[in-house]
């Protein structure tokens, strides 16, 4: 139960730009402009994951929200309109770097699944961490299509690192099955979605 609890809490989707960012710089986007690399990962590990993280932390000191966890539906609302606005911030600065447009369309597709949970979370208790991989296993996918050779190493990881993580949700018995396949499936063919949309 612990070693699922861990894999939770490291598998949680708030990190998930900064991972993408990582992989982003790793593939070498930034070649031309390798001094930018820590200006982009710090923007972004602060503005996507640290600061609407302590502000998602004093609420739960204000009593805002009962858990940081967010296993109470009525918990949710709060700290995902938090990080709708940080991913809105984030994708407006970020849109005026060219060479990061990928990555902006990432952190578009993760503000429309936020959206989403926000308004699903009013209703029905949604796996985040299933949107959250299923978001950043298809963003991968459609990177894949463009360099085979650069990101099949990471969209395969992607892979499986989502079963071990919703694995693990399971475990802990924080969803059904159905909130875990919807969760995946809606984070999943969002991005493919937007990607016909937007991209093509």
């Amino acid at each position: 139960m612990k070693t699922a609890k861990a894999i939770s809490i490291i598998g949680h989707p708030i990190f998930h730009p900064t991972w993408m960012m990582i992989i982003m710089l790793l593939s070498g986007i930034t070649r031309f402009m390798p001094a930018n690399d820590w200006l982009f990962l710090s923007i972004t590990l602060a503005m996507t994951c640290l600061v609407p993280g302590v502000v998602i932390v004093m609420m739960k000191r204000w009593k805002v929200i009962s858990s940081l966890e967010m296993e109470n539906r009525d918990d949710r609302p709060g700290p995902l309109f938090i990080m709708i606005l940080f991913l809105y911030a984030a994708i407006r600065f970020f849109s005026k770097i060219q060479i990061l447009v990928f990555f902006n369309f990432y952190l578009t597709s993760v503000l429309a699944v936020t959206a989403l949970a926000f308004i699903i979370s009013f209703f029905w208790k949604i796996s985040l961490h299933a949107m959250g991989w299923g978001n950043l296993a298809a963003s991968l996918f459609v990177m894949t299509t463009m360099s085979m050779h650069t990101y099949l190493p990471y969209f395969i990881g992607s892979i499986i690192l989502t079963g071990i993580v919703l694995a693990a949700r399971l475990k802990l018995k924080s969803h059904s099955n159905a909130q875990i396949y919807a969760g995946l499936a809606m984070g999943f063919f969002s991005v493919i979605i937007m990607y016909f949309f937007l991209l093509i």
